[in-house]
């Protein structure tokens, strides 16, 4: 046995840790489709929040390394970053509206790679379908999505993102259930 193969306890325990993950998945997802709008000004408000937080980090990090090139690159995307945060966090109801249309684009994309990955990949093997149905679930989504907005933008991010957290889940979970018997035989 060389080096480069990992111990059946590494792998075990890494499909011991993406079957609790994809549980973690699935109950994330159940709340976001219980609470959807709840879900949507809250995932909202964490981009926001993340764009806030990652503009001061370049900002501080732009003069960290003033000697460095790409001071004036660094500062000036820091600031927009910040900006954009504060305005997300301020304006929760209009960057709802962005984020829902980003993300009808990016389920849309999202479906498409996954009916690929299925099919090319065969991912989980014999549960390839149920990766095809995830992504055929989410390419759909995406379509409902641009057709239904502006309407309902409120509901919909938490809605569908709680669905695609819940298919996603599933499908991770059928995978590791698969590749935990793989490894048991």
């Amino acid at each position: 046995m060389t080096a480069d193969f990992q111990s059946d306890v590494d792998i075990r325990k890494s499909i011991g840790w993406v079957i609790a993950l994809s549980i973690a998945l699935i109950i994330l997802g159940i709340l976001a489709i219980f609470m959807p709008g709840i879900a949507s000004a809250f995932f909202t408000s964490v981009i926001g929040w993340i764009a806030l937080i990652s503009g001061v980090v370049m900002i501080v990090q732009s003069f960290q390394s003033k000697p460095v090139r790409g001071f004036w690159l660094n500062l000036i995307v820091g600031i927009f970053y910040a900006i954009a945060g504060i305005y997300i966090l301020f304006n929760v109801g209009a960057a709802l509206l962005a984020l829902t249309f980003a993300f009808g684009i990016l389920f849309i994309v999202e479906g498409i790679f996954t009916i690929i990955m299925a099919f090319t990949n065969r991912a989980g093997h014999r549960m390839s379908w149920l990766v095809a149905l995830n992504g055929v679930i989410t390419l759909i989504l995406g379509i409902m999505v641009l057709n239904r907005f502006p309407f309902s933008a409120i509901w919909l991010i938490g809605l569908y993102v709680g669905l695609s957290l819940l298919m996603s889940g599933i499908s991770l979970l059928a995978a590791g259930l698969a590749a935990r018997r793989a490894v048991a035989s």
